[in-house]
């Protein structure tokens, strides 16, 4: 027991500086853009075409070089170069539009949401596919879809930029019953720990973390109004 005692402490501890690294490395990245982001608008005004993957590693080894980083977040990265793409190429449906396609919602702008204004931007994003529905607590979302109404979701949200973990999971099993829906989906700008996979799996919970968040919302390109209404 005092083995699994300390082994527990020592979990904490090692996700706990997970959690502050990975912070971390995001402010360094803010702070470091400006000086690398000239480069990257002159490459893309030569080539009028987005960044390949290799580009784009090119662009993360600078910066790790260039600035001594050992480790540059990569999701955070790829979110300022899609926004600078479509700033200086012009592409995309915001621009079709005629909004203001330098200034659609990243997974970056989701972490310094309130959790009112994340459930907002949740919404909107489901709106596109069909579905409608109101946030209800500013932590979850029951959804319908507007051709069918007996297509229902339940959307329990984590705005927080950490790892879920077992114990987060109980409200919205608890939800899900009461509400009797079928269909059940946690949605974090973060990541998961390895263990609650099968619990999620066992429950019908589906999850979807930052990096398919950040998908979703480099595909859609909600208006930074989305956090508003």
């Amino acid at each position: 027991m005092r083995n699994d005692a300390v082994m527990a402490r020592g979990l904490v501890r090692n996700l706990g500086y997970f959690e502050e690294m990975q912070r971390l490395r995001r402010q360094l990245l803010d702070q470091y853009w400006p000086k690398i982001e000239p480069v990257v608008t002159r490459l893309l005004e030569k080539q009028r075409t987005p960044l390949t993957q290799v580009q784009i590693e090119a662009v993360s080894a600078l910066i790790a070089e260039t600035f001594h980083l050992a480790k540059v977040d990569r999701i955070y990265l790829d979110m300022l170069i899609k926004r600078l793409e479509a700033r200086v190429l012009g592409y995309g449906p915001a621009s079709d539009r005629g909004e203001d396609i330098g200034r659609y919602i990243t997974i970056s702008d989701c972490e310094l949401m309130t959790p009112l204004q994340f459930c907002r931007v949740i919404r909107h994003l489901f709106a596109k596919f069909g579905y409608q529905g109101a946030c209800v607590k500013d932590t979850w979302l029951e959804l319908h879809h507007s051709s069918d109404p007996s297509q229902r979701i339940l959307a329990y949200l984590e705005v927080k930029n950490r790892i879920v973990h077992e114990a987060d999971m109980h409200e919205l099993i608890s939800l899900k019953k009461q509400q009797s829906v079928e269909r059940a989906l946690y949605i974090t700008v973060g990541t998961y720990g390895s263990e609650i996979w099968e619990l999620a799996t066992h429950q019908g919970i589906e999850l979807w973390d930052g990096h398919q968040l950040a998908a979703l919302l480099d595909r859609v390109r909600l208006p930074a109004g989305a956090m508003l209404d």
